[in-house]
């Protein structure tokens, strides 16, 4: 059904039509700094400027095996399910797992932000629905498609969220990795053939939870952030293509990790 929203941020059907209001510039009724400080979250951690966040199992506990990581003497504290975070004290980089799509994400970054991180570095994994890219493949995204609707809570308005331009750089040149565009969605079994050949037709090669979302936060905070994305999984090109089938192994998310660590340590240089 079609609504119709009038002048003051309501549908006609009555129900509520607003994301990010026009010329809204009210306060936050909760911030992630008030939060962190209440009845709700008691926290006294003070983060080192560049934080891993691994939107992925496995990732936290390959670098927490194979470095000298501590966790940390209190919990994360974001509002939706504080989690440990841990540090590698002379790299002065901490990490944690970032959760699952683009709330929680949202609920991380502006936890970090409150908490002192400056860069942020998204490590995931995403479906891919284009030929020319390869499961393994990592990819640096220039862009990410908002099709998630946490980013336009941040902003009136918003196609495509983007990371910072110098993380980007450093990480496309460390590892000599592309930057596809991609898309983050909120809804994973309403990803159709008619919506991805239209994503494709914009230059995106494939599709995650979070990104966007990371790269709208960060931006919105005055964070630098950018995503370092594994290729999962292909999806069929075609409804009579072969089904679609999960190819991602607990040593592919270790190198992947592995890669993260790497692009932090370029950003305490």
């Amino acid at each position: 059904m079609k609504r119709i929203k009038n002048k003051s941020g309501f549908d006609a059907g009555g129900g509520f039509a607003m994301w990010c209001l026009p010329n809204d510039d009210s306060k936050a009724v909760i911030t992630a700094a008030e939060q962190i400080h209440s009845g709700h979250r008691e926290c006294h951690l003070h983060l080192p400027e560049t934080a891993i966040v691994f939107f992925m199992s496995k990732g936290t506990d390959y670098l927490v095996e194979h470095y000298n990581a501590k966790e940390m003497s209190e919990p994360f504290p974001r509002f939706l399910n504080r989690c440990p975070i841990w540090g590698i004290n002379e790299l002065r980089i901490c990490f944690l797992d970032g959760g699952r799509g683009a709330p929680q994400a949202a609920d991380t970054v502006e936890t970090l932000a409150a908490l002192g991180a400056k860069n942020i570095i998204a490590v995931g994994m995403c479906g891919a629905f284009d030929e020319n890219v390869h499961v393994g493949e990592i990819i640096a995204p220039r862009k990410a498609f908002v099709e998630e609707g946490t980013s336009l809570h941040y902003y009136e308005s918003i196609d495509a969220s983007f990371p910072n331009g110098d993380l980007l750089n450093i990480a496309a040149s460390l590892f000599e990795i592309n930057t596809y565009p991609i898309v983050s969605t909120d809804a994973v079994y309403r990803q159709t053939f008619r919506k991805e050949q239209l994503w494709r037709g914009n230059g995106a090669v494939g599709v995650d939870m979070e990104t966007s979302a990371v790269f709208s936060v960060a931006h919105h905070l005055g964070l630098r952030a950018v995503a370092l994305l594994m290729v999962s999984d292909i999806h069929p090109i075609k409804q009579d293509a072969p089904k679609w089938e999960w190819h991602m192994t607990k040593e592919m998310k270790y190198h992947l990790a592995e890669q993260g660590l790497s692009l932090a340590k370029q950003l305490i240089k």
